[in-house]
């Protein structure tokens, strides 16, 4: 294309795109620190590890764009080919982060549609009480979500008869309480009557709860990022192709302006030097002739 004949067009788009990149590297913090820290998507890796991925692809990706931008600049301003060929280098890593992100987030989506068939939460529930981070996990969900347990409404709680803490003690835990004090869901199952039950923990399974938040909230957050991720791909590729071409450019100048050379014409000889940047790029050196013996 014609923008792209000379240098200093080429310059311009890469500042143009780099600075794009910039920006969006911000917002894919933001976004990922959010589906991290309000909608607790990582919480979730017991129904599919792209729960894990996708919020940890937009956060460290996005610091991965952001620190190479900032090196982007400087390798502009710079001017220096070594420098470019590791920007584009490093850009090359980040588009395939990119690339795993956008197929993680459109695999949630379909996980989110069909409704985690193939997942198996009761195994990791079974575990609450040896392993202290899936006491975390479902400590927060439950306390945060209110819901208690893994599947069903009405009936989510009963989840926890399939564990130890249930089938021995006829326990919850305190983490389903509706008003939380140390041992509030002790003896639960004792309760025949559910009238009882729900005047003393949330009765819903925490997987509907967080199914018909992810539906209204996180699907548009997931499907936007597929299509502005698409973009952003397209455009690290064209950095790319421009980085290579410009470091291509700034190497040629460089030796150019590092080696002399000197040829040999009627009259005498003249020694033309390159200078970019000039009027002209050549400029004769007169040089003053011997006087031979008379």
């Amino acid at each position: 294309m014609a923008f792209f004949a000379s240098i200093e067009s080429r310059k311009q788009a890469a500042f143009i795109i780099n600075s794009i990149l910039l920006v969006s590297s911000l917002i894919l913090i933001g976004t990922g620190a959010s589906l991290m820290g309000f909608y607790r998507l990582h919480l979730l890796s017991a129904l599919t590890i792209d729960f894990v991925i996708v919020p940890t692809v937009l956060t460290g990706g996005g610091l991965l764009t952001l620190l190479i931008a900032f090196f982007g600049f400087a390798a502009f301003l710079k001017e220096d080919g070594c420098y470019l060929y590791w920007y584009a280098s490093l850009v090359s890593i980040d588009f395939i982060f990119l690339i795993a992100g956008i197929a993680s987030s459109v695999r949630l989506l379909f996980d989110i549609q069909v409704g985690f068939l193939s997942s198996d939460v009761i195994s990791e529930l079974k575990l609450y009480e040896s392993d202290t981070w899936v006491q975390y996990k479902w400590d927060t969900l439950q306390s945060e979500f209110t819901c208690c347990g893994a599947y069903g409404y009405h009936q989510g709680y009963t989840d926890w008869k399939k564990t130890i803490m249930g089938a021995h003690w006829n326990s919850v835990p305190d983490s389903c309480c509706l008003t939380y004090y140390p041992g509030c869901g002790s003896s639960l199952f004792d309760y025949d009557d559910l009238r009882e039950v729900i005047t003393k923990i949330n009765i819903h399974g925490c997987i509907p709860i967080m199914k018909t938040r992810l539906k209204t909230h996180v699907n548009y957050i997931l499907m936007t990022f597929a299509g502005v991720g698409g973009i952003l791909a397209v455009l690290q590729l064209m950095i790319i192709v421009l980085s290579c071409c410009l470091a291509s450019n700034f190497s040629q100048g460089d030796d150019f302006s590092v080696y002399d050379y000197e040829t040999r014409s009627r009259g005498g000889s003249i020694s033309k030097r390159y200078h970019p940047g000039t009027e002209t790029d050549f400029y004769p050196e007169p040089t003053q002739e011997v006087p031979t013996s008379i």
